[in-house]
């Protein structure tokens, strides 16, 4: 199945496009450790802006009162109304338990700062989130989060948005670089924001989440979405649709004017 830093490339729509390669969170156990030398792969994560400031969440999560096995876990930053995906890995739930990193402000446009929220979602046949969020703990903090879903409120503390994801080009077709500032506006009214990601993972793709009024107001359902890279126009525009009728595989590529 392919993926890309939105969603699992076959998942249905109806949740943040938020999926990037499941991968092992390491622990170093204490005690002096001889230096060894660093993969491509690894020096590359290490270089990467922002990563020492994301954090770890762990804990235990139920689903509908008992512990759920999900093939998926990711969360969403809410700050001032936007919404963005922020998790860096795609964990496993495993009888209940689960570990996730959130990236920051730093690393990710949109994501962890201080005033921002964290909201879980899990996959199982569909996309829930959690009833309740958690305040952002501070750069580079481990903490705690037990946090409960419900199928019969899959919506949790979830608000609906419009999802995207694509490729972002130059005027002149070559694809713009990771750190590349995407944001999305309703006339003046800035509705979603997110950058894209380092990371040979990612296959360059971006994911973007718009909300609606319930969230930031002026963000209107039905209304028309322009695009800015970088501060710069996208010659593409969109509507706020909140998916309705769309295939959740739709791809829209942005260029820059």
């Amino acid at each position: 199945m392919r993926q890309h830093a939105g969603v699992p490339w076959r998942l249905a729509a109806g949740a943040l496009a938020a999926t990037v390669a499941i991968a092992a969170l390491a622990c170093d156990e204490g005690g002096p450790q001889a230096p060894s030398a660093r993969t491509p792969g690894e020096t590359a994560t290490a270089a990467i802006p922002g990563r020492a400031q994301e954090v770890t969440l762990h804990g235990v999560v139920t689903l509908d009162g008992a512990p759920p096995d999900a093939q998926f876990l990711g969360a969403r930053v809410v700050r001032d109304g936007l919404v963005t995906a922020c998790q860096n890995v795609i964990p496993r739930v495993t009888q209940g338990r689960y570990e996730i990193t959130v990236a920051a402000d730093a690393e990710v446009r949109g994501c962890g700062a201080p005033g921002a929220e964290v909201v879980l979602w899990i996959y199982t046949d569909r996309f829930i989130f959690s009833s309740s969020t958690i305040e952002w703990p501070g750069d580079g903090a481990t903490v705690e989060f037990d946090a409960s879903f419900s199928t019969l409120a899959p919506a949790g503390a979830s608000k609906p948005v419009t999802e995207f994801k694509g490729h972002l080009y130059d005027r002149d077709g070559a694809q713009l670089p990771p750190g590349t500032v995407l944001e999305a506006y309703i006339g003046g009214v800035r509705c979603g924001v997110t950058s894209l990601r380092y990371g040979e993972q990612n296959e360059r793709f971006y994911t973007l989440a718009v909300v609606g009024p319930d969230s930031v107001p002026g963000c209107h359902g039905g209304a028309q979405i322009s695009f800015r890279l970088d501060g710069r126009t996208a010659t593409q525009t969109a509507v706020n649709d909140f998916g309705a009728g769309r295939d959740p595989d739709q791809v829209l590529d942005l260029i820059r004017s």
